[in-house]
């Protein structure tokens, strides 16, 4: 089972998504800014991080850069979640930026379950980036809307 990081300030999505992956047997650390994601870096090396671009006053791509400057290696394992897309129309593709898959919230999570193994699964090459999932959104696996 994988471990992951997500970081939100929404703290009812992390507490959604850390019952949703913690049933299925992986272990999950949630983080509501940069310095509490630090604090979990320092002791955890999860094998998925799921990022939220806007932490309230803070960014995602701050700790994008912390992460790229202290642990390296745990770079190639970040996906960028955020609501700032919303408006856009929705397709079977996965935003990037950073380099980084960036997936919009609402997210299904079972997609995002996929997304997850897809990642664990290409860890040891980090410029291979997972494809989102083909399947269509449920709307009751939704979190962040």
């Amino acid at each position: 089972m994988a471990t992951l990081l997500y970081v939100d300030d929404e703290e009812i999505i992390g507490r959604a998504v850390a019952r949703w992956f913690g049933r299925r047997g992986h272990t999950v650390h949630v983080a509501s800014s940069v310095a509490a994601a630090r604090r979990v870096l320092t002791e955890h090396d999860p094998d998925v991080l799921f990022v939220d671009v806007w932490l309230g006053t803070e960014s995602g791509f701050e700790l994008m850069s912390w992460i790229e400057d202290s642990r390296p290696e745990l770079a190639s394992r970040v996906t960028f979640v955020t609501g700032e897309l919303a408006e856009e129309p929705r397709s079977d593709r996965v935003w990037r930026t950073l380099g980084r898959p960036v997936l919009q919230k609402p997210f299904d999570f079972a997609q995002l379950e996929e997304h997850t193994a897809i990642a664990v699964e290409r860890a040891g090459s980090p410029d291979t980036m997972p494809e989102p999932p083909d399947s269509p959104p449920d709307a009751e696996r939704r979190a962040g809307t």
